[in-house]
């Protein structure tokens, strides 16, 4: 046998580990989700025509232009603490595109909530409207990724916090 050969398929073999660790590895990313996040990822997929159909309609008061180009990952945590991410990108008219299981590298904007306020938003009629409440409400928290949105949302929560406080919303 040719002794290039070996060589050769030397490299292949290690190519093919290198290329099973890095795919494992994603595979296992994927697999710290929680089990109900394969379940609600369906229902956020079928959700999301609806929440675009209506979510031009909505005004979103302070936040609303702000969110217009983010790209999000959205931290759902249940009542055990088990946390799934979910993430998508707002167009220039809030409307979601790119939705994906688990975090994107290049998010511009984390939301969190708690998972029944996702079911509720999920599960209603006019999901746009269910969303605008529960931020307004505090119970959907947004908080910017990297040095720029990090203030610019640390200076829109303060003053949705203020308004909340005066009973302004």
């Amino acid at each position: 046998m040719d002794a290039r050969f070996l060589r050769g398929d030397g490299r292949w073999i290690a190519a093919l580990i290198a290329l099973l660790v890095v795919t494992s590895g994603i595979t296992s990313a994927q697999s710290d989700q929680p089990d109900w996040a394969d379940s609600t990822f369906e229902e956020f997929e079928g959700m999301v025509s609806v929440y675009n159909e209506s979510i031009t309609s909505v005004d979103l008061g302070i936040a609303g232009d702000q969110l217009q180009g983010e790209t999000v990952n959205l931290a759902v945590t249940d009542a055990d603490g088990a946390t799934a991410t979910f993430s998508f990108r707002l167009d220039g008219q809030l409307r979601m595109t790119e939705l994906d299981q688990g975090e994107r590298s290049d998010a511009t904007l984390r939301m969190s909530t708690d998972r029944e306020t996702l079911n509720e938003t999920l599960n209603a009629e006019n999901p746009a409207v269910v969303f605008r409440d529960a931020v307004a409400d505090g119970d959907i928290s947004l908080s910017g990724i990297g040095a720029t949105n990090a203030v610019k949302w640390t200076v829109i929560n303060t003053l949705a916090d203020l308004g909340r406080s005066l009973g302004l919303f």
